[in-house]
């Protein structure tokens, strides 16, 4: 049977049918012809123009099921469907109403404001390309303004953004080589998806360069190959596994198992290999088929290279697809008849018109991918562009006085948002002054893309416009455009800046803050329960966070801050040109770092050397390798102010040996030309109420509660570290063998790696804890000794952090990845660890680390009485839940008025500010 379906499959794809469409094209109600009217075949290249008696006749090899298009200029377009199986000549009349709602094009461009803008942004991403799509800057709308928008509501009452658009949209796809028109007919983007329809007619660009149109066809034909409707076909027609595609059926999770990112410990686990020959098909008539799918089936690009975090070792693109009915329908030549029948994520989830070929479009069979490469691997800039990450800052308000502290909190903006976690953890601040001389500097820690600091002003600060500066080490392999710059001005003592009425615009699409507020008196303050209600543009709650600050309203005058976070999300938008190369010489930093040359003390020892980095008394250790010119790299400190830091070669008795000599990491030239803001100056009248000054509001009720805090953190350090990478506890442990169970943590015993975390990196071991006592500085024998002596079964757990989280809170004793045991009661087999440092023979060097700053008091004593200053309230960290954030104020006595200033981002990555005024 199997071999009659594919003897049938065989020829029903191959023969050719031939059809012509003729017809009349009139104006409805006159019967006039309509003559240039535009007549098309939808999702084709087949179409005609009327002559002057408005008759039309197309021909060529149709799809069984088409939409035949009729439009012309100032006419409402008009589609009938048409059925073309056993036909030869097929004979439809048009009659064009029209149109008397149409809008001029000056009257339609009159429309495009900053809602407009924001909206066709979007609008872009949904229907054109994606943002990070190569094809993204070869495909165009040459008229936006036909597109209008509006909010709507489903028949289930769900709010949408829908868009229309009276013309048909000129599209320009270069990167195919196409010019398209598209009547849109259906436009929505819904919390949780979007959609688009609408008939297309394409149009072959012509072109007297050979080499473009040589491009062109490439691109159609590497397109083709790695479509949904090429997969279909090599489904009907059972070919076998190519170099094209493999289809995996995706298992369901097992309840004792964590997914790893390895393909290869995944295949037979989670992902069974499915030959495309024994997939169920079977005709349904009308020379249509229904394809039958197991279950959530993996596709795999063979031909397709791709950025891929989803398999740490494959290197090309990767799709999924599921049918909720289990199966569903496709024409002779793969084309999908139904869209709802199947979901689409992965790379064929990532199809947008860029990438849409005419449903005439035919392949050459003997094509050879030979040029697929070239979209993803041979643009270099496109690689760096998803390495790029910068930063953005806010303080607490837009201007200062010389001795006073300005809090700062900020965000991390990613190229690649997957690449998060694998980036920078330090951010650099400087404050610069108008001879561009960097005269304060400070050094944060990025806690999960957050940043919160602060800055003591000297009191002898001269008055005038600064500039604040945030970096990274590793941004400044991309240059100046990757640093964030922002005016900081200084005031003279008892002046101001001048209140200047600033409108607050609301634009379609804004997300909106409701503010509700109880005010309550106690003996020294006032307490403000207070709720902010974050809503997107349908009005319904929306999670995100943000920077909140909230200042005393007489006292604080609120300029308008540039660099708002709206603005610098524009940096997402500006891709590195085509010609950028970088030798990535600024290494990712996850802590304090230590850079420097090792020089050995004679010529016998080995090019590359391993050196050991200590802090203090074993507070924090690690060992780097050097390069074959003695030069390392040690990073994953953590500590504030200055620490004594040793560092030194050491042999396999260990005994340090050669010298070492640190270096400076290099900083980023100071900018020439700064931001400034546009203001005036005037005295004070009013009474002055004091200024932001850290050391007021600290008390030392304040200082024992921090040095508890990190006492518990230190005595908490190998259980108080969140959940693990992986956990094995229980029947595991009873049944199992250490080599089986780290086995199941992808630990090599050979490499002492877990799978290819650090890989091609040289690190030392990872850092095993017993019992909450850390086993420091074990050499790799020792190491594989101390593990494998365990019997597991009289073990509680064994707990592994094996990814990023090792690196920035174990610092770089976890470097390498972390292993906690936790033994049985009374079967405790791990020795104790009463090592001391013996720093003989290290060279000891004094290493600034985090810079220390107060906190900004949100919970004064209660027993004080609290005074008046210019900042009520400070939260660099803000988070709704369900939409709200609620927090307890406290407000000095005598304060009438607060300026509430919120920004951030919700959860979908949209930027809000907002400036809120409350009266009491």
């Amino acid at each position: 049977m199997r071999y009659l379906l594919l003897i049938g499959l065989l020829c029903v794809t191959r023969l050719v049918f031939s059809q012509t469409i003729t017809g009349t094209v009139r104006e409805k109600g006159t019967g006039l012809p309509l003559p240039f009217a535009n007549v098309f075949v939808s999702n084709t290249t087949f179409g005609k123009a009327t002559d002057t008696d408005g008759k039309f006749q197309i021909s060529g090899n149709l799809p069984q099921e088409i939409e035949v298009v009729a439009s012309f200029v100032g006419y409402i377009t008009e589609v009938k469907k048409v059925s073309t199986r056993g036909q030869s000549v097929i004979h439809i009349d048009f009659e064009l109403v029209f149109n008397e709602s149409n809008l001029s094009e000056i009257e339609l461009k009159a429309k495009r404001d900053k809602s407009w803008e924001r909206a066709f942004r979007r609008f872009e991403e949904v229907f054109l390309a994606l943002p990070d799509d190569p094809y993204k800057s070869q495909i165009e709308i040459v008229n936006p303004w036909v597109v209008d928008f509006e909010k709507a509501k489903t028949n289930q009452g769900q709010n949408y953004l829908s868009a229309s658009a009276q013309e048909p949209l000129k599209i320009i796809n270069k990167a195919l080589g196409y010019e398209i028109d598209y009547y849109l007919q259906d436009f929505r983007v819904l919390r949780n998806g979007s959609r688009f329809y609408g008939q297309v007619f394409y149009e072959p660009l012509s072109s007297q360069d050979p080499e473009e149109v040589a491009q062109w066809e490439s691109a159609r034909e590497i397109n083709f190959h790695s479509s949904l409707r090429h997969l279909n076909e090599s489904i009907l027609l059972s070919s076998s596994d190519s170099l094209f595609f493999k289809l995996y059926h995706t298992l369901p999770e097992k309840m004792d198992r964590r997914r790893t990112n390895d393909f290869t410990q995944e295949l037979n686990e989670s992902i069974v290999l499915v030959s495309k020959d024994s997939i169920l098909r079977r005709p349904i008539g009308d020379g249509n088929f229904r394809i039958f799918l197991p279950g959530r089936m993996e596709v795999h690009h063979l031909d397709k290279p791709w950025r891929n975090d989803y398999y740490t070792n494959v290197y090309h693109a990767i799709s999924w697809i599921q049918a909720p009915d289990g199966y569903y329908d496709v024409d002779r030549k793969g084309v999908l008849l139904n869209p709802t029948q199947l979901v689409l994520s992965g790379y064929l989830g990532r199809q947008r018109m860029a990438r849409i070929l005419p449903l005439d479009f035919e392949p050459n069979r003997k094509f050879v991918t030979e040029k697929a490469q070239e979209e993803v691997i041979t643009s270099s800039a496109i690689r760096f562009n998803r390495l790029r990450e910068k930063v953005w800052l806010k303080t607490n308000k837009s201007y200062f006085y010389p001795g006073e502290t300005a809090w700062i909190g900020g965000r991390m903006l990613y190229q690649d948002q997957a690449l998060a976690d694998s980036l920078s953890r330090v951010v650099y601040v400087d404050l610069i002054n108008s001879n561009s001389e960097v005269i304060q500097s400070a050094t944060f820690q990025i806690e999960q893309g957050k940043i919160s600091g602060g800055l003591d002003l000297s009191a002898g600060l001269v008055p005038g416009d600064y500039v604040l500066r945030g970096y990274t080490h590793w941004s400044q392999n991309f240059g100046e455009t990757d640093q964030f710059l922002a005016p900081f001005v200084v005031m003279e003592t008892g002046f101001q800046p001048k209140a200047e009425a600033v409108e607050s615009e609301s634009f379609q699409g804004e997300i909106t803050v409701k503010p509700e507020f109880l005010l309550s008196d106690s003996l020294n303050y006032r307490v403000m329960d207070l709720k902010l209600e974050i809503l997107d543009e349908f009005q319904n709650p929306i999670d995100g966070e943000f920077i909140l600050s909230m200042t005393d309203g007489e006292s604080v005058v609120d300029l308008e801050q540039a660099n708002s976070l709206e603005e610098q999300l524009n940096w997402l938008d500006r891709q590195l040109p085509d010609y950028f190369d970088s030798p990535l010489s600024y290494p990712i930093e996850y802590g304090i770092s230590v850079r420097g040359k090792f020089t050995a003390d004679n010529k016998r020892r080995p090019p590359i050397n391993p050196i050991t980095v200590v802090r203090g008394d074993l507070e924090d250790y690690g060992q780097v390798m050097t390069d074959s010119m003695g030069n390392f790299w040690a990073t994953g400190l953590y500590f504030k102010d200055t620490a004594q830091i040793a560092v030194a070669a050491m042999d396999e008795k260990r005994r340090p040996y050669g010298s070492v000599q640190l270096m400076p990491l290099n900083r980023p030239k100071v900018p020439i030309n700064h931001p400034r803001l546009s203001y005036t100056k005037e005295p004070i009248l009013k009474e002055n109420n004091g200024l932001d000054v850290s050391g007021d509001y600290i008390l030392l009720e304040e200082f024992v509660k921090e040095e508890v805090r990190e006492r518990e953190t230190m005595a908490e350090r190998n259980y108080g570290y969140g959940e693990p990478t992986q956990e094995v506890s229980g029947d595991i442990l009873e049944k199992e063998t250490m080599g089986e169970i780290l086995g199941r943590f992808g630990f090599n015993l050979n490499t002492l790696k877990f799978r290819n975390y650090t890989y091609g990196e040289r690190t030392g071991t990872p850092l095993l804890i017993i019992d909450g006592s850390s086993m420091p500085y074990m050499d790799p024998i020792e190491f594989r000794t101390t593990l494998l002596g365990f019997e597991p079964s009289q073990l509680e757990s064994i707990k592994v952090y094996s990814d990023n989280i090792g690196k920035s809170i174990f610092g770089m004793a976890g470097y390498a990845g972390v292993i906690m045991i936790e033994t049985k009661k009374g079967f405790r087999t791990g020795p104790e660890s009463d090592r001391k440092f013996n720093s003989d023979g290290f060279q000891i060097f004094p290493i600034p680390g985090f810079t220390d700053f107060a906190q900004f008091p949100k919970n004064p004593p209660s027993d004080q009485y609290l005074k008046r200053k210019p900042t009520v309230y400070w939260e660099p960290a803000a988070e709704t839940s369900a939409g709200q954030f609620k927090t307890k104020v406290k407000v000095p006595y005598g304060v009438k008025s607060i300026h509430i200033r919120v920004e951030g981002r919700t959860q979908d990555g949209e930027a809000f500010s907002k400036k809120l005024k409350v009266e009491f």
